[in-house]
Formats: structure tokens, C-alpha cells, sequence
């Protein structure tokens, strides 16, 4: 086990620069900590945030630095005195966090951090000259040295990264900070590491404790959970430990909530099994030619650093919550039934949107997905016609391929005794779908026979809802050449008037 680390050169030179004004010595005492250190263990070969830890005040430090560098700088805790430094270097930029220990030493400041894992560290000082001790530290040939640091790791952190374990600090890690009880999922989630016995009992018995933290920092924790290829492992020991419902007590009802004969699962296990079936089908290899396109779109960001693809993961989760709402025993046939859950689980996304402070296109398009999550297999079961699939584009637009995929991973997920087991043929169905608006992407899109200035001057109509009902019906009617001309589009918006 490697007892050094090499710093990369961009962040080596940054670091000699911050170091001539922190000024490190025996008494003025500098560390790197935390997730570089970590991640240079793990072979990164880049840096874009460093975390220093000083034994004094190092605002002023700081921000004499940035301004001689002409750095950005901010003071993010006065109190704790912890600043933000970002620099930018070679057109890349670098975050140093600075902060004063947690307490009295290193060894008690790396003791109140989260786990192990985070909590090794390098000093950046030697005892004597200040400046001679910086020289020796990172001792460089002509500038192109390397950087080697010794590692100080007294909660032996590195074997515990190698085990792929994560391992409390100390007891009091959630009572000191809730939010650590969604930052365990994270780091073992990002790491495919395994709670030790003991924190998984911590979380267990402390998992009431995370009620407190405020929706946007679950949030933050809850989307780099999703952002794994199998998120649906974390979020099933989110269940088993009771996390999941206090980050989402909606989800949580729906457990013993039995379903109809479509169905073999309760509710909250049909939703958890279709997160599991969407992160599958995101694996299968042999997909159509368009495929990679559509895995661009989802990787887009859709608001900060949340991706589409992660809220559509999310979507899984929210799509029945309608269900417990809706449930009813239908008078004719006895069977259960759940009209209208769909409509119900817009308002309860709504609210869990408003909770984790998402913003509005993220809300919107997390409606849009309860909302529509069985309309692609609707259209299967009616038949697939240009009239039907380009209303369903016309009102979902690319968003409707998520929709349709997220119908499959309900389908896959439904496997009662009505049920049929026809799912090749319906996986099929939905791919033909997702095809034709990649196939519609391809056709030059058509100039309107007639716009909105021709219904005003011809018309004399106004702006408004029927406004807007009569252009979409004549760029519909244009589509499936109904309406093939000017003349044939007047007629047409006459009719319309007349009805």
C-alpha cells in the first residue's frame, strides 16, 4: 500500500503559488485533505478540487492570493473560516476550499469528518524555514519534479478505500451532520463499496435524523446516487434502512398496496422493479442506430447538473404514486382498478418537485412523465397510426421518448396472471415508436399553408385557446396530408369556426 502520492503539474504549480502565502510552518500548519487525496488513490490524473485544512485563520491568506492571481474568491463559513479559491490554469479551472481544523489538531479534525476514506491527508509543511521547507516539500527539477507528498492516515482510510468499505469517523457522524446519512449512499454508490456493520446499524437507528436537512441538499446527495449505472441496489437499502421514507414518505405508502391481476407486485415493489428494468434496458448493447442519440439527449443536462437521464430514473420511482389515491373495487367486475392515478401522481410529483427545490423545467418534465407513462403502451393496445404517434410527439416532443421507454420498464415490470408474455413483441412496439421520431427528425419540417397573421387578417380571429387549437390542427391535418394547400387550409379553419 503506497505510503506517498504524486501531485499532477498543473495542481503542483497552483499549489506552490497558494503555499507562498499561506506561508506553512511547524506552528503555521498546512494539509491537503479529502477527496484529492482519495482520488489520486483511485488513479485520477486530474484535480479540479483540492482541500486544504490550515491550524490558523486563513481568510486573509487567501484572499491576498486571489488577488494577486486575480483568482475568484469567496468566504463560504466567516464563522467556521472557510474560503473558496478558483483558479483557472491552462484554460481549466481548479477549486481550493480552505478551511481551519474542525478542532484542536489533525488528528481531531480528521476524526470529525465523514468516513475514512475521506480522511487522509498530506502536510504541506516541514519544521524550520517556511519557505525552504515549501522548496523541499515539492522538490521539482526545473519545474517538472514530482510532486510527492507523504500520506498521514491514522483511520487507516486507504485500506478501507481498497476493501471498498465505507467506515464512520466517529459515532457522532449524523448527529453532527444529518446529511451524511445520503452522503453514505453517495460515496458507496460512486465507489461500489459496502457500509461496514456498523454504520449500516448507525443509519438504521439514526435514519429519522435526516427530516431535519433541507430538500435541496438531499436533492444534491439523492441525484449522484441516481447517476450510477445500478442506482436501484442504493435505493433498496435506502428502503431496508428507513431513508427512503423520510426522503420520499409518498413512496413509502404504497408498500402493501396490491395491485390487480396485471400486476405481481405491490406498488412501491412494481416501482422500485421498473427503476431496476429502465437501468437494464440502458445496458443491452444490440440497439437500433439511433440508439446513441437518444443516450446523448438523455446525458443532457436539463437544469444545473441534474441529466435527463436521471430524472427519467426518478420518474420511475414517482410514476404509480397515484395508486394508493385511486385505488377502487369496480362494481361490475369486482377487479381493482385505479382510474385516474396518473392525473393523481402529477400533483403528488408536483409536490415532491417543490420539496427537493427542483426547478420548473425539471418539475414539468417529471409531471410529463407520470402523466403519460401508459399512453405509448395505450397506443400498442389501439394501434399505431401517424395520427396517433404525431399527437403524442406534437404534445411530449423528444421528452416522448423517455416516456416511451419508461412504459417498457412498466411493462417488464408487470407480470400478473392477465398479463401476456408477449413483451418481445411489445418491446417491439415501444422501439418503433422511439424510431419514428428520429424518422420524423429527418423530413424537412413543413411551412404552415396558414399562420397566425393569416387568422387574424382572414379571419379577424384573436389570440387565445382556440387560437392555438386551430393552428395545431391544421399543422396536424398538413402532416398526415389531409390539408394539402392553401385553398383546402381556409376551408378547413372555416369548418373549424362553423362547429
Amino acid at each position: 500500500m503506497t505510503n506517498t502520492i504524486n501531485l499532477p503539474q498543473p495542481e503542483l504549480k497552483m499549489l506552490r503559488e497558494i503555499l507562498y502565502f499561506l506561508r506553512p510552518s511547524e506552528e503555521r500548519q498546512v494539509w491537503l485533505v479529502g477527496g484529492s487525496i482519495r482520488d489520486l488513490l483511485r488513479g485520477f490524473k486530474s484535480l479540479p478540487d483540492l482541500d486544504l485544512t490550515t491550524s490558523f485563520n486563513p481568510l486573509s491568506a487567501a484572499r491576498e492570493y486571489a488577488r494577486k492571481t486575480g483568482a475568484g474568491f469567496v468566504v463560504l463559513d466567516e464563522e467556521r473560516q472557510v474560503v473558496r479559491v478558483v483558479r483557472t490554469y491552462n484554460d481549466e479551472h481548479y477549486t481550493f476550499d480552505i478551511s481551519r481544523f474542525r478542532a484542536e489538531n489533525i488528528d481531531e479534525d480528521l476524526r470529525a469528518r465523514d468516513f475514512t476514506i475521506n480522511a487522509i491527508a498530506a502536510p504541506l509543511y516541514l519544521p524550520g524555514d517556511s519557505e525552504k521547507a515549501v522548496g523541499d516539500l515539492l522538490q521539482t527539477d526545473g519545474g517538472s519534479g514530482s510532486g510527492e507528498l507523504a500520506l498521514y492516515d491514522p483511520l487507516e482510510g486507504r485500506e478501507h478505500l481498497r476493501q471498498g468499505l465505507i467506515i464512520p469517523c466517529s459515532d457522532s457522524l449524523f448527529t453532527d451532520d444529518p446529511l451524511r446519512l445520503m452522503r453514505a449512499f453517495r460515496f458507496s454508490a460512486i465507489f461500489n463499496a459496502n457500509f461496514s456493520p456498523q454504520l449500516h446499524r448507525m443509519i438504521v437507528n439514526q435514519a429519522s435524523l435526516l427530516s431535519g436537512v433541507s430538500g435541496e441538499r438531499i436533492r444534491d446527495e439523492l441525484f449522484k446516487v441516481l447517476q450510477v449505472d445500478n442506482s436501484t441496489h442504493w435505493v433498496r437499502i435506502m428502503h431496508e434502512t428507513g431513508i427512503l421514507k423520510v426522503i420520499f414518505p409518498q413512496l413509502a405508502i404504497c408498500e402493501g398496496v396490491e395491485q390487480n391481476e396485471w400486476h405481481h407486485l405491490d406498488v412501491f415493489e412494481h416501482s422500485v422493479l421498473t427503476l431496476e428494468n429502465l437501468e437494464k434496458a440502458l445496458l443491452i448493447q444490440d440497439r437500433p442506430e439511433w440508439w446513441p442519440m437518444f443516450t446523448k439527449y438523455l446525458n443532457e443536462n436539463l437544469s444545473g447538473n441534474r441529466s435527463y437521464l436521471q430524472l427519467l430514473k426518478l420518474g420511475c420511482l414517482l410514476h404509480d404514486l397515484g395508486k394508493p389515491y385511486c385505488k377502487r373495487i369496480d362494481n361490475d367486475s369486482g377487479k381493482v382498478i385505479f382510474h385516474g392515478h396518473e392525473m393523481e401522481g402529477v400533483r403528488i410529483a408536483r409536490s415532491i418537485c417543490e420539496s427537493l427545490r427542483l426547478s420548473v423545467n425539471e418539475s414539468n418534465y417529471l409531471q410529463l412523465l407520470v402523466k403519460n407513462h401508459m399512453r405509448p403502451g395505450v397506443m400498442l393496445q389501439q394501434g399505431i397510426t401517424d395520427k396517433r404517434l404525431f399527437r403524442f410527439f406534437s404534445e411530449t416532443g423528444r421528452d416522448g421518448l423517455g416516456i416511451a421507454l419508461l412504459s417498457l420498464a412498466d411493462r417488464y415490470s408487470a407480470q400478473g396472471s392477465l398479463s401476456t408474455d408477449e413483451l418481445a413483441e411489445f418491446e417491439l412496439g415501444i422501439m418503433s415508436i422511439m424510431q419514428v421520431f428520429y424518422e420524423q427528425m429527418k423530413k424537412p419540417k413543413l411551412a404552415p399553408f396558414l399562420n397566425g397573421n393569416d387568422l387574424i387578417t382572414l379571419f379577424n380571429l384573436k389570440p387565445g385557446p382556440d387560437f392555438k387549437r386551430i393552428l395545431d390542427i391544421l399543422e396536424e391535418a398538413q402532416f398526415l396530408g389531409e390539408v394539402t394547400s392553401r385553398e383546402e387550409a381556409m376551408i378547413k379553419v372555416s369548418e373549424l369556426l362553423a362547429t
